[in-house]
């Protein structure tokens, strides 16, 4: 069962990952992923000093036998793995059990695609007749063919939007700091969203309108009557999902949004370096995979 000390470890490791500069979203991620294997230990009475390196391998076999993709196992062992080296910093134990041990493979194989073309299927039967319906194409526009990634996209506020004459522009905060130019259709989009927007803000009172801070609202209620100041992970998810009913896009996720944004990217002539830059990657990745499998296409 967990406990006060359990809470206040959680507590302390997650402000120590801030400390670090870590993204929010790895924050979050890495605490619930010790929070998760806490839990794991509880099942067996095992108290933290009695952990070896064959827990993990069996933490490891539970979630792959609960049907967790690869790539999240992965995760949740580096994030388990962040929690011990903290425990250690922090005496809570002598060291850590795992720094010797290998990480599982990274499952670096594209997932399956979105069919081309269904994206820009979708956008013409979509119409941005208020602000929802505004922001969810800005937001398709932004990950689809700006390749923006979710933990990027909730974090945007709204002066990490710059509009001048036909040319947008968006600052991307964090540890892949950047600023890129948008596509024309993106930037026409942005500038429908940004515009009800800050007419639906004028009806707010002042004192209302300071937690807007941030580029993406979020809405609540059946029919989104509830305007919040943020736009969630699960809010995103939902959206997606919306989307997908409605369009038959079945395989539509952040992750395949990136991926088609890579296509999208190379169909129009863009070399690896500039994709590389916009996206914000160090290495080329899956980059290259679209690139192979193009060559091998054609």
């Amino acid at each position: 069962m967990m406990t006060p000390a359990s809470d206040d470890i959680l507590k302390r490791f997650a402000a120590n990952l801030r400390a670090k500069d870590r993204q929010a979203a790895t924050v979050e991620s890495y605490t619930r992923d010790a929070t998760e294997f806490l839990r794991y230990l509880d099942t067996f009475n095992m108290p933290l000093k009695a952990v070896e390196p064959e827990t993990l391998l069996a933490f490891r076999d539970h979630l792959i036998t609960a049907k967790d993709r690869e790539n999240s196992v992965r995760r949740k062992i580096i994030g388990v793995r962040q929690f011990f080296r903290f425990l250690a910093f922090e005496k809570v134990i002598s060291d850590s059990p795992f720094d010797a041990m290998p990480l599982p493979e990274r499952d670096e194989s594209l997932k399956i695609p979105i069919i081309p073309g269904q994206i820009e299927s979708a956008l013409k039967g979509m119409r941005a007749t208020n602000l929802k319906s505004a922001r969810d194409i800005a937001i398709l526009r932004l990950l689809a063919f700006e390749g923006i990634k979710a933990h990027e996209l909730i974090e945007f506020q709204t002066n990490d939007y710059v509009h001048s004459k036909d040319k947008g522009s968006l600052f991307v905060p964090g540890v892949k700091s950047r600023s890129i130019y948008l596509a024309l259709e993106t930037t026409e989009a942005m500038g429908v969203y940004r515009e009800y927007f800050e007419g639906w803000l004028a009806t707010r009172k002042p004192s209302q309108q300071v937690p807007f801070r941030f580029l993406f609202v979020s809405f609540k209620g059946k029919d989104g009557s509830l305007v919040l100041p943020k736009m969630t992970r699960h809010g995103l998810k939902f959206l997606l999902y919306e989307l997908g009913e409605r369009f038959k896009i079945p395989h539509i996720n952040t992750e395949n949004l990136r991926h088609y944004a890579i296509e999208h990217q190379l169909a129009n002539g863009w070399d690896a370096e500039q994709i590389m830059q916009h996206l914000g990657l160090r290495r080329l990745g899956n980059i290259g995979k679209h690139i192979a499998r193009r060559k091998q296409d054609s």
